[in-house]
């Protein structure tokens, strides 16, 4: 389908910006922006234009991504030069390496804030007309994901998606506890690796949430707290990856 005047608009601000984002970014972190490095932002602003033009092109419904998650890929090509260039990663807090694991040189913008005003209002524009128009769908049920581990949300996504189901973004303990006074998911998949887990998982379950709780393996004890504190299961990272769908109730 064509891109709308919302979209074009998000296409145009995300793409302008990427090149001096990637350059602020490079000297925030001590980073030489070399001939190499260059060229790869220039590769990395082409891939990005390709890749929102197919995302934004889809029907709202048909968008597994957001806009800003296709700008943080787009890191990739310039982080990719200067690991090959043999540059050392920088410091980066415990929150945003397990956001973006690959993003080693911080690259990666956490939000469209840290972009211009105008992609920012842009994007909030694209986020307006989304919410608009899948509000006038027919409701599916839901999954909550509680994690900030953007691979894991993305596989956990096309599982539910897949199941016929819509998942239910839980961003924060805060919101967790807000989301609960009103239609509650039937189940909900925490992240044992994300903050403020052992809150999350009581909230949830004290909400009458079937709580599944996946990590480390070798985290035998954090998986056996999250089943003394209500979750219905705790399960290896391995193993729950490998059987998402299983824990999800029959859709009727």
């Amino acid at each position: 389908m064509p891109l709308t005047d919302i979209a074009r608009q998000l296409l145009i601000e995300f793409t302008s910006v990427y090149p001096a984002t990637m350059e602020e970014r490079l000297a925030a972190g001590g980073l030489a922006l070399t001939e190499g490095v260059e060229q790869a932002i220039a590769q990395g602003e082409g891939w990005l234009r390709d890749a929102l033009t197919e995302l934004l092109e889809q029907p709202f419904s048909q968008q597994s991504r957001s806009p800003l998650e296709v700008f943080q890929e787009a890191a990739r090509f310039p982080t990719a030069a200067l690991n090959a260039a043999g540059a050392p990663p920088v410091t980066r807090d415990r929150i945003a390496v397990a956001a973006l694991p690959g993003d080693i040189y911080g690259l990666a913008p956490a939000s469209s804030q840290e972009l211009t005003s105008a992609a920012w209002r842009a994007h909030l524009a694209w986020g307006a007309a989304k919410a608009q128009a899948m509000a006038q769908q027919v409701r599916r049920p839901l999954a909550g994901v509680y994690t900030r581990n953007l691979m894991d949300r993305s596989k956990i996504e096309s599982a539910v998606h897949g199941a016929g189901f819509d998942v239910f973004l839980l961003r924060n303990v805060e919101l967790v506890g807000k989301a609960m006074t009103g239609k509650r998911p039937p189940v909900a998949f925490v992240d044992l690796e994300s903050p403020d887990v052992d809150e999350v998982v009581r909230i949830l379950a004290g909400a009458g949430v079937r709580v599944i709780v996946y990590g480390p393996h070798v985290d035998d004890l954090g998986l056996q707290r999250a089943m003394s504190l209500g979750a219905a299961d705790a399960v290896p990272r391995s193993r729950f990856f490998g059987r998402i769908a299983d824990h999800l109730p029959r859709v009727v």
